[in-house]
């Protein structure tokens, strides 16, 4: 036998570990999301078992709750194990760490170091948990020796598996801050922000400083980015992978093309569809391009679209998934934690942005369509749906309803999280019949803990990056910057900035990362700008997601081309005009908050005469007619700048019609009627004309599938 023969045995032993990891770690994520079903199953079961429970005092039936047997097991878990910081921070990311290096153990030829990082980060990561879990939480703690080179080499794992998975970019930038806390006294004071106003440290006092605040506090890696993501965020990652591994994956696509593929540009309609749905499960556009994009980008190049474009309109809907309501991206709730706002709220603001996205990504299809001349799918492609594909189709809609009707009706995003969970599991199980066996939630399980793993790796470093900024008192000079630069600034260019920062800093960094970067430079400015809290943290979100398609460094878009074949500059180019909606919307709900905060009335999650939270612009003092009017405006426009965009809609557009259909669609955003107004009438005007009085359609070769 040779050496080739023997090497697949340490893979299959490290694959088998690393399974054993992701299933352990959904179960802890499961438990700690199950505290409400298990407090409701307490005060169900409790009066049945005991007996004259009618009979007793309020007293009495409060103590039977707490010290029954259901009751009394529930009470220890709580306090020997929910509400410890160090279980629920640290046992996640030391499964987190053991999954991704020992997945990649055997890629290379250092197969001994990545085990060598399992199990230093099994120590050092457990001696946190542990430390913290058994610390009395009236005392302050005192960091110790170990705690010194622990917490520097927790940094250095953090970064070294940042590296690996998510490039040189972010990995770099968090060494700059590194460095920058270590060198801020020295820098000139005639450097703005880094220079002017830092306080010189020694080294010995720049090491204690990060290690008690970043390590001993629970700050830094174990911070807020983590915290919101361990409490909130893993259970619906779980929930995204369920339904993944249950095989609905290929039904979905297979509905999708009976939705959507009789329609011009069929192909990539079904792709958008999908893709879109997929997103908003997995909150991470890349990952979603590269799992659907193997599916859909060939059949959209096969129907005659460009390479180009086909990976364009896969990076496209995927990125457009991370702000799809009901299960948003990792950004939404952080949103919400920063804001302080129930889930709830943001959900439902993300409503009418989110499908005015997807519109303006179908209509793009559709107008590139017909300007190349391609129709709907060949019939012989789309799989008809049976019978049992109805039915199978429950996979989606009982889990998405369970899991809306319990982030709309109340506050707790883990309760909602588990009961979706446990509706994927049950329909999964029921109506499919691959899925009715250990093996197969198994393997489900191991899927979503390593879909999680690399969620917290990054999460980690976002951590570490907000309390190096932080600490290092930059955040605090930026933001008296920016208050100061805001001062007197118009609102727009004020946007402007922002919105620039935003999308330079996500070239290079995940959504979340840019978010808080950008909210702590705008921490103690956000009044000062003028906007309500959500609406601006929105905003950021928009255009932190929107980086992912903008040249040049388009991350989602880059991640398509190799699988569709194509240059990657120019399938960036192709995403960001697939995505232009999605620059524009941010905009239009800062000068249109009736978008945003009218379905918060309509959906009853506020009532008329309540204290409404200062975060929020009051839905009741807007008008009806305004959010009538910015919803019919907001349609037209899209329209018009989608077609002057292709240059196309029956016929070919003429210059001054592209360049006409562009001033009035952005005329009719304004939020003045004196501009509006006539803009509709010039957009009518432009619509019908060309539909009735232009001439005969174009006559346009099929072009050849290369770029």
């Amino acid at each position: 036998m040779t050496s080739e023969d023997q090497q697949p045995e340490p893979k299959v032993w490290n694959q088998h570990l690393a399974d054993l990891f992701g299933v352990v770690f959904v179960l802890f994520v499961l438990l700690f999301a199950m505290q409400g079903p298990l407090q409701d199953f307490v005060n169900w079961v409790t009066p049945l078992i005991t007996p004259d429970w009618e009979e007793l005092s309020r007293r009495d039936q409060r103590l039977a709750g707490k010290e029954g047997l259901f009751g009394g097991t529930l009470q220890f878990l709580k306090k020997n194990l929910f509400s410890k910081t160090g279980f629920q921070l640290g046992v996640p990311l030391t499964l987190a760490i053991g999954i991704v290096t020992l997945s990649y153990a055997n890629k290379g030829r250092a197969r001994a170091v990545n085990i060598g990082i399992a199990a230093l980060a099994v120590a050092v990561f457990g001696y946190w948990t542990v430390s913290v879990a058994l610390r009395d939480q009236q005392l302050i703690p005192e960091a110790n020796t170990i705690d010194y080179i622990f917490a520097f080499v927790s940094f250095a794992i953090i970064l070294f598996l940042s590296r690996r998975h998510f490039g040189w970019f972010i990995t770099l930038f968090a060494i700059f801050w590194f460095f920058y806390q270590f060198t801020k006294g020295w820098w000139p004071e005639w450097i703005p922000i880094f220079g002017e106003g830092a306080v010189e440290e020694s080294v010995w006092q720049n090491v204690q400083a990060i290690t008690r605040e970043m390590w001993t506090y629970t700050g830094g890696i174990f911070g807020a980015p983590l915290q919101i993501t361990t409490r909130n965020v893993l259970v619906f990652i779980v929930f995204g992978a369920i339904l993944m591994s249950s095989g609905a994956g290929g039904l979905l696509l297979k509905i999708a093309n009976n939705l959507t593929g009789g329609l011009v540009g069929g192909a990539a309609h079904a792709a958008v569809t999908s893709s879109a749905f997929f997103g908003t499960l997995s909150g991470a556009a890349i990952s979603n391009v590269v799992s659907t994009g193997m599916l859909t980008i060939p059949v959209i190049k096969g129907s005659g679209f460009k390479p180009s474009f086909a990976g364009a309109v896969e990076a496209a809907a995927s990125t457009g998934g991370q702000v799809v309501p009901p299960v948003m991206g990792v950004v939404a709730f952080f949103v919400a934690a920063e804001v302080g706002v129930a889930y709830n709220l943001i959900m439902v603001a993300a409503l009418f942005p989110a499908a005015f996205y997807y519109l303006g990504v179908y209509l793009t299809v559709y107008f590139e369509a017909r300007k190349q001349g391609i129709g709907p799918m060949d019939r012989g492609l789309i799989e008809r749906l049976t019978a049992g594909d109805y039915v199978r189709s429950l996979v989606f809609i009982i889990p998405l309803t369970t899991l809306t009707f319990m982030l709309l009706t109340q506050p707790s995003i883990p309760r909602a999280g588990i009961y979706g969970c446990v509706a994927a599991l049950v329909c999964s199980f029921v109506l499919f019949r691959d899925f009715r066996n250990p093996a197969a939630i198994y393997r489900a399980f191991a899927l979503a803990g390593k879909m999680s793993a690399l969620i917290l790796i990054i999460v980690a470093l976002i951590g570490f990056l907000v309390g190096l900024m932080t600490y290092s008192g930059f955040a605090g000079r930026l933001a008296l910057f920016i208050t100061e630069a805001a001062q007197g600034a118009p609102l727009f260019a004020v946007l402007v900035v922002v919105a620039f920062g935003a999308i330079v800093l996500g070239m290079g960094l995940p959504p979340g990362a840019t978010y808080f970067i950008i909210v702590i430079a705008l921490s103690s400015g956000i009044e000062t700008i003028g906007v309500a809290p959500l609406t601006l943290h929105l905003f950021v979100v928009f255009f932190a997601v929107m980086s992912t398609v903008t040249p040049p460094v388009a991350l989602a878009a880059f991640a398509a081309a190799p699988i569709a074949g194509a240059d990657p500059m120019r399938t960036g180019m192709q995403a960001s005009r697939l995505s232009v909606v999605g620059f524009i919307l941010p905009f239009i709900f800062v000068y249109h908050p009736a978008l945003l905060y009218k379905p918060m009335q309509f959906f009853g999650l506020l009532e008329e005469g309540a204290r409404i939270n200062p975060a929020l612009v009051d839905p009741f003092s807007l008008s009806n007619l305004d959010f009538v009017w910015i919803l019919v405006a907001m349609a037209v426009s899209i329209w018009l700048i989608n077609s002057a965009l292709i240059g196309f809609e029956k016929n070919r557009l003429h210059w001054w019609e592209r360049a006409l259909r562009l001033v009035a669609g952005i005329a009719l955003l304004v939020p003045d009627y004196s501009y509006s107004l006539p803009a509709m009438a010039v957009a009518l005007a432009l619509v019908v004309g060309h539909r009735f009085v232009g001439g005969e359609p174009s006559t346009i070769d099929r072009p050849q599938t290369t770029d």
